[in-house]
């Protein structure tokens, strides 16, 4: 569990966890977490930050939705990192969050 949010974080960063920014011990999930409270949207792929703000330009409803969406997926991401393993959220705790973000997502947009 704690590889695939890793690789959730790199998805929603587009950083990898060999960054040069990655250094001293610090790393990819304490870079998420550290963020996560205040920074949220800071910490997001530019990319990503760039196609959000073209779909939700005109509608801030839809902005506030996408930006709910994003911050559960990165709840799923540090929900998989913790440092205990029992603490982790198992695969199946981990498809019925994942599915029910889609759902919210898809159930807001119309489709």
């Amino acid at each position: 569990m704690y590889s695939f949010g890793v690789v959730l974080m790199e998805i929603l960063t587009g950083k990898r966890p060999t960054d040069p920014m990655f250094c001293n011990g610090h790393t990819i999930v304490d870079f998420v977490k550290k963020s996560y409270q205040h920074e949220a949207l800071h910490i997001l792929d530019a990319c990503l930050q760039e196609e959000r703000r073209q779909f939700t330009r005109s509608n801030m409803e839809e902005d506030n939705n996408v930006y709910q969406c994003l911050l559960s997926l990165i709840q799923v991401a540090l929900s998989c990192t913790c440092q205990i393993p029992s603490e982790w959220m198992n695969m199946r705790e981990t498809t019925a969050k994942l599915h029910a973000i889609k759902m919210s997502y898809m159930s807001w947009r119309g489709s």
